[in-house]
């Protein structure tokens, strides 16, 4: 292996991660830090809605509960794509709307948010946008191999963005 394609797919490594992170604090500890999980004095919230888009319906959502679910996961389904090509189209689907449920379950079961069939399917959305954000780069760029180093690019150039707003916002507070 090359010393460019060691350096590419450590950054790749280190983008998932980062990502994945990024994902767990947005999804399972923007309302209780990790450490507080099991502590007895912290605040619970547990609220389950099975009725799709019910919120909306009732005017009880803002543009970053249908979006910023959307948005949160079309990175999983350009990951999924680099890591596992070749499943089928419905398993990967299968796949990140599990990861999705997984995510809603935990937050039903330790009591750290609001457990919505709405979050799923927005987020199931976002991670097919991602696949077909995917597909259409291989069709663009034509070698898996440029998919890859432009997807590793996009995502470092994301982490160090992000990176630098989270700190922004720290230093700021």
């Amino acid at each position: 292996m090359k010393k460019k394609e060691k350096i590419l797919n450590v950054l790749l490594v280190l983008g998932f991660i980062f990502y994945m992170a990024f994902l767990l604090w947005n999804i399972l500890f923007k309302y209780v830090s990790p450490f507080e999980l099991f502590s007895k004095e912290r605040w619970f919230s547990r609220s389950l809605n099975l009725i799709p888009f019910s919120g909306m319906l009732n005017g009880y959502f803002t543009d970053l509960d249908i979006y910023g679910n959307v948005m949160l996961f079309i990175p999983i389904g350009i990951y999924i794509n680099l890591t596992k090509k070749h499943s089928k189209l419905y398993i990967k689907i299968l796949k990140m709307a599990m990861l999705s449920i997984a995510f809603e379950a935990i937050q039903y079961i330790f009591g750290i948010g609001a457990t919505d069939i709405t979050d799923v399917i927005t987020n199931t959305l976002g991670a097919v946008i991602g696949v077909g954000i995917y597909y259409f780069l291989k069709l663009l760029f034509k070698k898996p191999d440029r998919v890859k180093t432009f997807v590793t690019i996009a995502s470092t150039l994301m982490m160090v963005v992000v990176s630098a707003i989270l700190t922004a916002i720290m230093i700021y507070n």
